[in-house]
């Protein structure tokens, strides 16, 4: 037992006395709207509500009336989907009720299910997203919630959960009623939340679908994307992924759309356009075609900072000649949006660092936080010792000083001893040994005071947060 004890606490005190590195590679970072530039050339819309945003880091690119309450219609589907892969396994089954296939009116959207046919989630959602079936989503929200309004609840809880404020759904499907609305702001957001999930990605940007046959309904059913953006002809973007389309006459044209070009992501949402506007062409489509092509003209992604780059020079307190010049650098990588007219050269910067910085230093210590003003994104990460930095040997020099002064001491004790009648070559003696002191302690304490204080220089661009600059003081004294 004792053997034991003695064992457990050799460990712990290797791991208290060993050295640990932690690497730290999250970076914060927030947004700031009205910091952001404002573009100009904007494209002219004909939808009533558009939002478009890079997801990761929510940059808005462009919005108008984005957060009026509107009819969504079947892009009410992504937050039924959402609810769906959050509630199910893609491999559970739900039965085709005949309430479920009532529900839908004639005209309106559907796969072809029929009452009594059993899918799994997986082909379901299928169903609900490729040709928008307004069946296919009643049959989910009856096998999640037992019934369409407890399944509206629901999904009007998990939109709150995600920040939408005016979104108020009374169904699944989005067919139109005067109390079934949200804004352009909650679809984006409800979209981003989708994309988190490798499923929905793939079903939105598939372009056709079989759905399989069943002992009730022999044939396949062969399912077509309603997101012309994803299709041969008019519309056809190629670096669309998807999302949803709808339409109802009072909601008018409506898509939430994603894109993915040279690594940025953009999610947009389009709603209350034409069906045929003045070029005799479907807004929805036209609208966020012209969006995704005038965000990425206008902004791409740019690496601003890489970990190693140099924010400041320190010339270190206390520290041995070989190791005090010390750059401190980035300890992460930083990435981000940014206009293509803003050089990353040209960003602000500013550090914030710690007051005194004396040897000793361990190589990746850190040492304060660096901060890049990006058009109204605001990064922060750590930054860090690029080597280590060795204190001087200050015992060592005090020893030397010491028996410096006992042997100076000694020899004038004797000389006094010898030279004691003679009060003039005692007087001598005793400048020649102040004089002697002097050249022994000066370098010693020079060098102490040489030491005694940290000198920091900040790289090009590169303001000091928590520090004053002395030498401006000075200048705006005299003005």
């Amino acid at each position: 037992m004792k053997k034991k004890i003695l064992i457990n606490f050799l460990i712990i005190l290797f791991i208290v006395l060993c050295p640990i590195r932690i690497y730290a590679t999250n970076v914060n970072f927030k947004y700031i709207q009205e910091n952001q530039k404002k573009l100009e050339n904007i494209p002219e819309l004909g939808c009533k509500a558009v939002f478009i945003a890079e997801p990761s880091t929510g940059k808005i690119i462009y919005e108008k009336n984005a957060h009026e309450k509107m009819y969504p219609a079947s892009t009410t589907k992504i937050l039924t989907a959402l609810v769906t892969i959050e509630n199910c396994k893609l491999s559970d089954t739900a039965i085709v009720s005949q309430n479920a296939i009532d529900m839908v009116p004639n005209g309106y959207s559907n796969a072809n299910l029929k009452a009594g046919e059993e899918f799994t989630i997986k082909d379901l959602l299928y169903a609900l997203l490729v040709p928008s079936a307004n069946e296919a989503a009643n049959v989910l929200a009856e096998h999640i919630s037992g019934s369409i309004e407890a399944f509206a609840e629901l999904c009007n809880s998990r939109a709150k959960e995600l920040g939408c404020e005016n979104l108020h759904f009374i169904n699944a499907n989005g067919m139109h009623n005067e109390d079934h609305y949200c804004t352009a702001y909650d679809l984006y957001l409800i979209a981003k939340e989708c994309r988190k999930y490798n499923i929905f990605n793939e079903i939105v940007k598939t372009k056709a679908y079989t759905l399989p046959s069943t002992s009730i309904y022999s044939l396949e059913r062969k399912l077509k994307n309603t997101n012309e953006l994803l299709l041969p002809g008019t519309y056809y973007y190629s670096y669309c992924t998807g999302i949803k389309t709808g339409h109802t006459t009072p909601a008018g044209e409506c898509l939430v759309a994603s894109s993915s070009y040279n690594n940025m992501e953009l999610i947009s949402v389009v709603l209350g356009g034409k069906s045929i506007n003045s070029l005799g062409l479907n807004d929805r489509f036209y609208d966020t075609k012209r969006l995704f092509e005038f965000a990425y003209d206008n902004y791409s992604i740019n690496t601003i900072a890489e970990h190693g780059d140099i924010v400041a020079t320190v010339n270190v307190g206390k520290a041995t000649k070989d190791t005090a010049n010390l750059n401190v650098i980035v300890d992460s990588d930083i990435s981000t949006i940014i206009p293509n007219d803003i050089s990353k050269e040209n960003l602000t910067k500013s550090i914030s660092i710690k007051d005194e910085i004396v040897a000793p230093i361990k190589q990746n210590q850190v040492l304060g936080q660096v901060t890049y003003y990006a058009d109204g994104l605001v990064y922060t990460t750590n930054i860090i010792a690029d080597h280590s930095v060795e204190k001087l040997p200050y015992m060592l020099y005090n020893m030397i000083v010491a028996i410096a002064l006992i042997l100076i001491f000694s020899i004038y004790a004797v000389i006094l001893k010898v030279f004691k009648k003679h009060k003039t070559i005692v007087i001598i003696i005793e400048v020649l040994i102040l004089i002697g002191a002097c050249v022994v302690l000066i370098p010693f304490v020079k060098k102490d005071i040489d030491n005694s204080a940290s000198r920091i220089i900040p790289a090009k661009n590169v303001t000091i947060e928590n520090q004053v600059d002395i030498e401006y003081l000075k200048y705006t004294a005299t003005k």
